[in-house]
């Protein structure tokens, strides 16, 4: 018969050490980082419309998330991201002429916003979007990488924990190797 109440201890630590590294490793983002130009960029995206997220659209520094919105837009732009993006984030778009489509990277907007997105073959096409239509866009931040936490820290502390629990047992049980720093009388 095996008696579980030995491993008890053990299988408990092992267990938390395993649950806590498998809830501190980072996990997969929905983002995909393009290089543009030179500087990196955190895509991501977003489902709503036009008329309700205008202040998405438009560039960075101008407070958007649209580098490649512009004036009169920049469709060159727009399509170096869409094509760099790829079918990364799948086709979540259908309803427009060429359906499903990617993300739509709006460059520009007049009565419609006119937007890049990646067809099923990953080619870019060039369409327009209605203002108040549901649609998911693309937007992007400059990139910052940001340390994850990573679980060998606490693969060392319960080491650690185990060892002097090992240590403590073994000084409680030898005889005498400690005695008391007192004087006896």
């Amino acid at each position: 018969m095996i008696r579980f109440s030995a491993f008890s201890p053990k299988l408990a630590l092992g267990a938390a050490v395993a649950l806590a590294a498998i809830s501190l490793s980072p996990g997969s983002a929905q983002a995909f980082v393009v290089n543009v130009g030179g500087m990196q960029y955190d895509v991501t995206t977003f489902t709503g419309t036009y008329d309700a997220n205008t202040s998405k659209f438009a560039t960075p520094a101008n407070g958007g998330l649209m580098p490649w919105w512009t004036g009169d837009g920049n469709k060159t732009l727009a399509s170096v991201f869409a094509t760099q993006v790829g079918l990364f984030f799948g086709l979540p778009n259908s309803g427009l002429a060429v359906s499903p489509s990617g993300p739509a990277f709006g460059y520009r907007q007049f009565s419609q916003t006119q937007s890049i997105q990646v067809d099923g073959s990953n080619n870019p096409i060039d369409q327009g979007v209605n203002n108040s239509q549901n649609f998911t866009f693309a937007q992007a931040t400059l990139y910052t990488a940001t340390p994850a936490p990573a679980p060998l820290p606490l693969f060392g502390a319960a080491a650690a924990f185990g060892f002097s629990r090992k240590l403590r047992k073994r000084i409680k049980l030898s005889p005498g190797a400690l005695g008391s720093a007192l004087p006896q009388a």
